[in-house]
C-alpha cells in the first residue's frame, strides 16, 4: 500500500468472462446508473442497492433493486462490486469488506484505490475495442472511443443513444408505448392481507405489469406469482423505505419510459392511502389515472369477525377515522367509529371519546393482523383502553359502538377476552 506514493497506477487490459455473473452495484446516483448502463449490455445478473434511487434505473430491464442502506452482508455472492455511494469514507469501507471476501472492487471516486477500472468500450459484433487511461482521464477515453466508432463506418448497436426529453421534460416514452396519447399508472388495492380477497380486476393488471411499486405489508411471496419486476416502497409505524416525493417521480419515471405500472396498495387505495397526493401528481405530468378499489380493513374485521358495522337497532352509521393527532381533528358524528392506526394511541382515543360525550362503558373491539392467521381480537370497554395494554400488535384497528355486542362472541358479563379466528 506505501508503494502507491512513489508509482503509477497502472491497469492490465484483459477480458474476463463475466457471463452469468452477479454483480452488486452500491448506490443509485449518477455513478451508479453509469456502470449499470455498461453493463447491461453482457449476460449478467445486476443488482442495485441504495437508499435513493434515481428513477432513470426504472428504464433499465433485468436488474434487481433494493432499497436500502449498504450492509456488509449485501455482499454475499457477488463476483465483483461497483462502491457508487456519494461517501467517499462509505466507499472504502465497502473496499475492505470487499478484500476480506476476495472480491473485486471499483470504487467509482477513487480509482487508485479500486481493484480494476471500467474502459470505455467501443464493441461491434465479436470484437470489442477498450480504450482506457489507467483511471485518470474519463474523458479522453470517451473521446477517443467515440472517434473509433465515428471512423469505424458501422458504429456501435450495443452504445445508448443521447436520452431526449419529452413532454414537459420528462422522459420520453420509448417506442413500445402502447399507449395513444398520454401514459397510465394504475392504483390498485391489494386488500387487508389475505391474497384471496384480493379483486380479479387487480389480479389481471399485475399480470399485465411491467413494474409494481408496492407497500410494505404486502405479501411479498405472493406477488412472486407475477413476472413483473417488484420495488418496494411501502413504510410501516414510521419506517420509510422511500419518501412520498421519491414514490411519486419513480412512478412518473416508469410510466414516461412506456412500462406498465401498477401502483399496489394495502386495502383500498382512497382509504387513508395517500393515493389523492399521487392523482394529483400523476395527472399534473400527464399521466392517466386508474383506480381499483380494494377491501379495506374495516370491512375485513367485520366480515373476519361478525361484527356489524352498522345494525337497524343500535348503529345507522358508521364512519372512518385515522388513530392519531386526534387532538387536531374533528371526529365525525357516527355511531360506530373504526380507528385505523391508532395502535400507540389507543388511550388517547378513549380519553377523547369520553371527553366527546361518549359513555365509557362503550364496547371496543382491538383487531390485529385482519384476515391473516395471526390475527386476533380483543374485546373490551372504552373505559379499559387507558388501564392496562390489551392488545399492541400491528397493524391495529380499533372498532368503537354498540354494534360490538353484535359479534356471536360478545359477552357483556365478562372482562376483557382476546379471541383468534383464521
Amino acid at each position: 500500500m506505501n508503494n502507491l506514493k512513489h508509482h503509477q497506477q497502472e491497469y492490465l487490459p484483459i477480458s474476463v468472462n463475466i457471463t452469468g455473473k452477479k454483480i452488486l452495484v452500491v448506490g443509485g446516483g449518477n455513478a451508479a446508473l453509469s456502470k449499470v448502463k455498461s453493463l447491461r449490455r453482457f449476460n449478467v445478473s445486476i443488482t442495485v442497492v441504495g437508499i435513493k434511487i434515481d428513477p432513470a434505473f426504472l428504464e433499465i430491464d433485468n436488474i434487481h433493486i433494493i432499497h436500502k442502506s449498504y450492509d456488509p452482508s449485501d455482499l454475499d455472492g457477488f463476483f465483483m462490486v461497483y462502491a457508487c455511494t456519494d461517501n467517499r469514507h462509505t466507499n472504502e469501507i465497502i473496499r475492505e469488506h470487499c478484500h476480506a471476501r476476495n472480491i473485486l472492487v471499483n470504487l467509482a471516486d477513487n480509482p487508485r484505490l479500486s481493484d480494476f477500472v471500467s474502459p470505455a468500450i467501443y464493441r461491434e459484433e465479436d470484437v470489442t475495442v477498450a480504450v482506457g487511461s489507467n483511471g485518470k482521464n474519463v474523458k479522453q477515453s470517451i473521446m477517443i472511443r467515440d472517434n473509433i466508432k465515428k471512423n469505424s463506418g458501422s458504429g456501435l448497436a450495443g452504445l445508448p443513444e443521447p436520452e431526449k426529453p419529452g413532454i414537459n421534460g420528462q422522459p420520453k416514452p420509448t417506442e413500445n408505448v402502447k399507449t395513444t396519447t398520454y401514459p397510465k399508472v394504475v392504483l390498485a388495492g391489494f386488500g387487508p392481507g389475505d391474497p384471496e380477497l384480493i379483486t380479479l380486476k387487480t389480479h389481471n393488471y399485475l399480470l399485465e405489469a411491467d413494474i409494481i411499486f408496492h407497500d410494505a405489508l404486502l405479501d411479498a411471496q405472493f406477488l412472486e406469482n407475477y413476472p413483473a419486476r417488484k420495488v418496494a416502497v411501502g413504510k410501516r409505524c414510521g419506517r420509510h423505505h422511500i419518501d412520498q416525493e421519491e414514490i411519486n417521480q419513480l412512478l412518473v419515471a416508469a410510466a414516461w419510459n412506456g412500462k406498465k405500472v401498477v401502483r399496489l396498495k394495502g386495502g383500498d387505495p382512497l382509504i387513508f392511502g395517500r393515493a389523492g397526493e399521487e392523482i394529483q401528481f400523476l395527472n399534473s405530468h400527464n399521466i392517466d389515472v386508474e383506480i381499483v378499489p380494494g377491501i379495506t380493513s374495516a370491512f375485513a374485521a367485520a366480515a373476519q369477525f361478525q361484527i356489524p358495522l352498522t345494525h337497524r337497532e343500535i348503529g345507522s352509521s358508521v364512519a372512518f377515522c385515522v388513530g392519531h393527532n386526534l387532538a387536531e381533528r374533528e371526529l365525525p358524528q357516527a355511531s360506530t367509529l373504526v380507528f385505523y392506526m391508532g395502535a400507540r394511541q389507543q388511550c388517547e382515543i378513549s380519553k377523547i371519546l369520553i371527553k366527546k360525550g361518549w359513555n365509557k362503558n362503550t364496547p371496543v373491539a382491538l383487531i390485529s393482523n385482519v384476515s391473516n392467521p395471526q390475527s386476533k381480537v380483543v374485546i373490551s370497554q372504552l373505559d379499559q383502553l387507558c388501564q392496562h395494554p390489551l392488545l399492541q400488535e400491528t397493524p391495529l384497528l380499533i372498532i368503537v359502538g354498540q354494534v360490538v355486542k353484535k359479534m356471536p362472541e360478545f359477552e357483556e358479563s365478562n372482562p376483557p377476552k382476546e379471541k383468534k379466528r383464521a
